[in-house]
């Protein structure tokens, strides 16, 4: 058994030489055993390694003995003891009782870890476990995320020797090894879905159709890890491209560059963005990744689905956008110009230049720079947010064409459309900003006067 785990170890990479280990003991036999093989090890890796024991206090005085009696092993085998008792019993609404009390534990042995300066955390999850939690996501419903089991290793910190060893071969080493272990009797409660599978599915699979069948999951959840890292990778880079972008008040995804990618990746990519609007990533169901893949593929324009944190997702033409669902409206502005002179758009936080030139100072090549036919343009001009009926003949027609018809065209998503500055002068819009000139104003041969306008 010795010889596994070592084996374990080195595949894995669990430790390097010289690390100190906080091993994780319960006082139960997986624990007990990780303590004394890692002891028996130790000068191989010149291991530093210390004890930890958290009480959860769920069994009185049984708990109590547990602690005892991983005491007096650290102490029998002179290695640092550290233990703390479960402060706060009472279980959050809407959290399992296991899985608070599992994060309780782990929180107690990353504080330990850190105090006293530690590269690891030792485990004694073994091949049973693996199994159990494979079976346990497959029927809760899980992705390849869930079906690749425990890791070896998690964030470079817990490890896990025994992920490869069966508990039969665990209860043999400690039976022969003469070694004392407790027995939480709480794992033979069937009222938890994990106990379940430990003492009536898994006897029954294995008795009915495979023995090697917790063999097989671990083997199966090895490969399925494997392949797991590689569409990890694969996503990370789909995500790094200009088709999606990612800010503080915003996701906005390309609907073309997503839809292009493999259905795999498209739902890794989904999952991945719905799990980053959660500090804790969770919260986040299959139900949401496929609703906001079908928004990708088929959602017309303007459609919305709600997401969990109060956000929700909303197709904008070829973009769909994920922000808080109670967005500000886009200000509604209207500033009067003078020719020359300058306006200061604070909503947009945008200066705009307007000056008088002649067509020789006209500069094409400009960017930010727009002439228009001075004559044409009738006094007073506003510089301005849409309104209700605003329209213009827009530069190459002769018909009008209502501004909201044009955003349509354009397709300007209606939330953006207030944010457009549009020049206006007593008869109808003659500028929409970046975008059209109205014919009227266009620069021509007869062209005396010309207004330049500037943004900075």
């Amino acid at each position: 058994m010795i010889a596994r785990v070592k084996k374990t170890i080195k595949k894995f990479d669990l430790v390097k030489r010289g690390e100190r280990v906080v091993v994780a003991v319960s006082g139960g036999p997986d624990s007990v055993a990780l303590l004394t093989l890692l002891y028996r090890m130790a000068s191989d890796f010149n291991l530093d390694l210390m004890v930890a024991h958290f009480n959860h206090g769920l069994r009185g005085l049984d708990s109590d003995d547990d602690e005892n009696l991983v005491q007096k092993m650290a102490e029998r085998l002179g290695l640092k003891f550290i233990s703390e008792k479960i402060k706060d019993k009472n279980v959050p609404a809407g959290v399992s009782p296991e899985d608070y009390y599992r994060r309780c534990r782990y929180e107690f042995l990353i504080r330990v870890a850190g105090q006293y300066q530690a590269q690891k955390i030792a485990l004694g999850h073994n091949m049973q476990d693996q199994a159990e939690t494979v079976l346990l996501h497959l029927i809760r419903g899980s992705g390849l995320s869930g079906l690749k089991g425990i890791l070896p290793v998690r964030d470079n910190m817990f490890i896990r020797p025994f992920i490869e060893t069966s508990r039969k071969e665990i209860i043999e080493y400690l039976q022969d090894a003469g070694f004392s272990f407790r027995q939480d009797s709480s794992n033979a409660d069937d009222k938890y879905l994990r106990n379940k599978i430990r003492l009536l599915l898994l006897p029954f699979i294995k008795k009915e159709f495979n023995p090697n069948f917790e063999e097989n999951l671990a083997q199966t959840a090895e490969i399925l890890r494997a392949e797991d890292e590689f569409l990890q990778n694969a996503t990370a880079a789909a995500m790094n491209n200009e088709g999606i972008k990612i800010s503080a008040e915003e996701i906005a995804i390309d609907v073309g560059y997503i839809r292009h990618l493999p259905r795999a990746l498209q739902m890794r990519i989904g999952k991945n963005i719905l799990e980053g609007l959660s500090a804790a990533k969770n919260g986040i169901s299959h139900a949401h990744v496929k609703a906001l893949i079908d928004l990708f593929e088929s959602g017309e324009s303007g459609r919305r689905i709600s997401l969990p944190f109060g956000r929700e997702a909303r197709r904008e033409y070829g973009i769909v956008k994920i922000a808080g669902k109670n967005q500000p409206p886009q200000p509604i502005f209207e500033y009067p110009v003078a020719v020359p002179g300058l306006v200061l758009v604070k909503e947009r936080n945008l200066t705009v230049k307007f000056n008088i030139k002649t067509k020789d100072d006209i500069n094409l090549n400009s960017r930010n720079k727009l002439y228009l036919d001075f004559d044409n343009i009738k006094m007073p001009t506003i510089l301005r947010s849409r309104k209700d009926g605003d329209w213009f003949v827009p530069l190459g027609m002769t018909g009008r064409q209502k501004i909201k018809s044009f955003f349509i065209n354009r397709k300007i998503p209606k939330q953006d459309r207030n944010n457009i500055m549009l020049l206006v002068d007593a008869e109808s819009v003659v500028c929409v900003e970046n975008m059209q000139l109205a014919e009227r104003v266009k620069i021509s041969e007869k062209t005396s006067k010309v207004l330049e306008i500037e943004i900075v």
